[in-house]
């Protein structure tokens, strides 16, 4: 993406503040910055710019982050659930002990990525490409055979729930309800 004015954000302060008056952070420039822990939900942050960020511990929701760069991004032990990472570039990202649900990676680069003890349940890995990504200790509910290029090596499958699909279910309700009512507190 290439948006005609990039917006530059300097210090995590400076993106929580931006963030309450704009949902609309497309193509923002967020390269280098420490927001580990931060919590972000509801944002529109497709094809920023994120690269050698530090978003360890993160917890990310109903975010879009398509075409976003995180390369060489530290999102080891965050949560992300009902995000879009379609076409997104984490290439060398160190994902190490993330836990995805509902997650598009669609066309995703995660070339030489870092999933080691990962949990990804409910991903969408099509057309994505794993080339040397270390999956290792990982465990995943996801249908490889989509991806562009697998990982070396496949991560344990997660054990099937009946009740699996409900969870999902209720946790993209929960995001969906404070959207809503995040947005009726601007109103």
């Amino acid at each position: 993406m290439n948006p005609l004015f990039t917006r530059k954000f300097t210090s995590r302060e400076e993106l929580l503040e931006g963030s309450r008056k704009d949902r609309n952070l497309a193509g923002a420039d967020l390269s280098g910055l420490n927001l580990a822990g931060l919590k972000l939900a509801g944002l529109n942050l497709k094809g920023a710019d994120l690269h050698d960020s530090n978003l360890t511990n993160a917890k990310l929701a109903g975010l879009d982050l398509s075409e976003v760069n995180l390369t060489n991004a530290r999102l080891d032990d965050a949560r992300i659930a009902g995000t879009t990472l379609r076409g997104a570039t984490l290439e060398g990202a160190h994902l190490n002990g993330v836990k995805m649900a509902g997650v598009d990676l669609t066309e995703a680069n995660l070339t030489n990525a870092d999933l080691s003890q990962s949990t990804l349940a409910g991903v969408n890995v099509r057309g994505a490409d794993f080339s040397h990504a270390n999956l290792m200790g990982a465990r995943a509910a996801v249908q490889w055979s989509a991806a562009k290029v697998q990982p070396p090596q496949l991560p344990e499958p997660l054990p099937s729930s009946p009740w699996l699909p409900v969870l999902a279910l209720g946790v993209i309700g929960i995001i969906v309800f404070f959207l809503l009512r995040r947005r009726s507190q601007h109103h």
